[in-house]
């Protein structure tokens, strides 16, 4: 569940302009700020079903957006190899390529 909650919150930062502005709000409420959906109903006057409404449909657009494009996939594939350069150049003990790859890692 903590993992879905984290991919979710993911994808939302990728695609999330890719959806409605209600459908954006709602999301960043329920998986960012951690807002049950009786607490996001009340704070955007929306009904409780509405709000899980648009959560279940910004759900399946956001992955739908992520079979399309893969952005999210891709970014894992790129993190586990530089994480695999720094290491072999740690072993290494090549501090320039050690650098590098810090520094790949944290634009990832």
């Amino acid at each position: 569940m903590e993992k879905d909650r984290v991919r979710i919150s993911a994808l939302l930062d990728l695609y999330g302009a890719a959806l409605s502005e209600r459908q954006r709000d709602v999301l960043e409420l329920y998986y960012n700020d951690d807002l049950s959906l009786a607490e996001i109903a009340e704070d955007t006057g929306i009904t409780r079903q509405g709000v899980r409404d648009a959560i279940v449909k910004g759900e399946k657009e956001l992955t739908a957006w992520e079979e399309k494009l893969g952005f999210l996939a891709r970014t894992g594939r790129i993190r586990a190899v530089a994480e695999s350069i720094a290491a072999e150049a740690s072993m290494a003990g090549n501090k320039a390529i050690c650098d590098l790859s810090a520094r790949l890692l944290g634009e990832i």
